[in-house]
């Protein structure tokens, strides 16, 4: 899996940590962790490392309550001059799925609905083959449904959304497997307005933004300061604009294409407070809380991670729990992990597409939770790297790597390459079936980023699909020591008989 960190973005994101296979059971409080001076600063250098390298947006680390980091950087609206700050919205993407999820729990735990109901109790005509449905299959997306049918701001009214979705062939069988859809969580939030009588954002507002304190987290009921509101901007500066910016609906919400799947706006404070909020009992009760994150799993499910009631859920080394969730449009991103048990969050969100930067979260958890850990801080990603990357690339498919390592240590000052640019010109040459080409790529990412352990991760691929076992349990063992949370080269150890 981390093998694609940067060829694909969502799906892939979502299970790039997992660590070992667990089951269920409830852990015991789990010790907060010290974050001391000499930790606080390889955060601080690291943090203003990205911001050299270009990462704009805002971190924030909470812990046991207190918020120990809050951090901006860049800008969030370049044509004006003005800087992200503690107060900057964003636009968090799938992370709106959590809000979604406890919505429906919170109704559960009033007693206007089951999440074994089937969705032919709350919407007329559900044809045979969507007739098993349930909440519970929604939330965890295992309801059989596409990812989505229609485009983020597409016009299409409540009526013709429905229509769309019923008419839709399922993907596999109800219950069976996992298959990430955003039209899932669209239907949830229809849900929550029948079972509630209130709008989608009324209900989440009243029942679980204000009660957590939470006054900047919303579509539009907050009464935002546009001024507030991040400007998206593409890995290369072009602008993207802000969400609000883009067709939205009359009522003061996108279109159903989006709504309760994704597009809410908030801010890492904000979001932080929602964190501190579900430790306690004020908003969800213990037993919804423990469905949130521990749901019933199908028969002989066994994944790590799994994805429960708006979280992806995996099990540390420590033997805690860590509930996490990404969104991204390929403009913003935002991440979120809740280490449960250890009272801790880390929360990022940019407002430019710069892939490299999707790893804040866990390079900032690595630097608190291993000692001596020194974070990792990429390379700029400019169209000048870019370039020199595939430059790079290209000498070391044609003339091998040695002549690529030439090339690189008599660069132009200022210039570097970047690791994923090198990773994406060694899948593009796996995909053209060039194996011994893409070695030779995926062999320079090793001696340009020796600390990485994705560059490994991927010429441990790239051994193995050439039939190298040897050449590629030695590189995924590498991956490993580089970084021990990574689950994809534990899988591959394992499926090659090293484990």
């Amino acid at each position: 899996m981390i093998k694609k960190l940067y060829r694909y973005t969502l799906l892939t994101i979502l299970a790039l940590f997992a660590i070992a296979a667990f089951g269920t059971a409830a852990f015991p409080q789990a010790k907060v962790p010290e974050i001391g001076p000499a930790t606080f600063a390889r955060i601080a250098t690291y943090l203003d490392g990205i911001e050299r390298s270009g990462f704009t947006g805002n971190v924030i680390v909470e812990r046991d309550g207190k918020i120990v980091i809050s951090r901006s950087s860049g800008m969030r609206d370049l044509e004006r001059n003005i800087r992200n700050d503690s107060h900057t919205l964003f636009d968090i993407g799938s992370l709106t799925k959590q809000f979604t999820a406890a919505a429906i729990l919170k109704l559960e735990m009033l007693g206007k609905l089951s999440t074994d109901d089937k969705i032919g109790k709350f919407f007329s005509g559900v044809p045979e083959d969507k007739s098993a449905i349930t909440i519970h299959e929604l939330l965890r997306h295992s309801s059989g449904l596409r990812g989505d049918v229609g485009g983020d701001y597409e016009k299409i009214t409540r009526e013709e959304f429905l229509a769309k979705v019923m008419a839709s062939p399922l993907e596999s069988k109800v219950g069976e497997r996992f298959r990430y859809s955003n039209i899932g969580y669209s239907l949830l939030a229809m849900i929550v307005e029948k079972a509630s009588g209130k709008s989608y954002e009324r209900y989440l507002s009243e029942n679980l933004f204000k009660p957590a304190g939470m006054t900047r987290t919303g579509y539009s009921l907050p009464k935002f300061d546009p001024s507030a509101i991040a400007v998206g901007y593409r890995w290369d500066g072009d602008q993207w604009g802000k969400p609000t910016d883009k067709a939205w609906d009359g009522d003061g919400a996108p279109f159903w294409h989006l709504r309760g799947n994704g597009g809410i706006l908030s801010t890492t404070e904000d979001l932080a407070k929602w964190s501190i909020a579900l430790r306690g009992n004020k908003i969800l009760s213990s037993e919804a809380k423990k469905k949130l994150h521990h749901p019933r799993l199908r028969k002989n499910e066994t994944d790590n991670p799994y994805y429960a009631y708006g979280w992806d859920v995996l099990k540390t080394d420590r033997n805690t729990f860590i509930a996490r969730h990404n969104g991204t449009n390929n403009i913003f991103y935002a991440d979120m992990h809740r280490y449960i048990d250890e009272r801790l969050t880390i929360i990022h969100i940019v407002n430019k597409g710069i892939p490299s930067f999707v790893d804040v979260n866990n390079q900032i958890a690595r630097t608190i939770f291993e000692p001596g850990y020194v974070p990792a801080i990429p390379n700029a990603e400019n169209k000048e790297n870019q370039v020199f990357s595939k430059e790079l690339a290209a000498i070391a498919a044609e003339k091998g790597v040695d002549a690529a390592v030439a090339s690189h240590k008599s660069r132009k000052a200022g210039v570097d390459a970047v690791e994923r640019f090198v990773n994406s010109a060694g899948y593009d040459l796996m995909e053209e079936k060039k194996l011994p080409q893409a070695i030779e790529v995926f062999k320079l990412n090793t001696i340009l980023f020796p600390h990485s352990g994705n560059t490994f991760d991927s010429l441990g691929e790239a051994y193995m699909e050439a039939g190298d076992r040897s050449r590629a349990i030695t590189n995924y063992r590498k991956s490993l020591e580089r970084d021990p949370s990574n689950g994809n080269a534990k899988q591959m150890l394992k499926k090659l008989g090293d484990q």
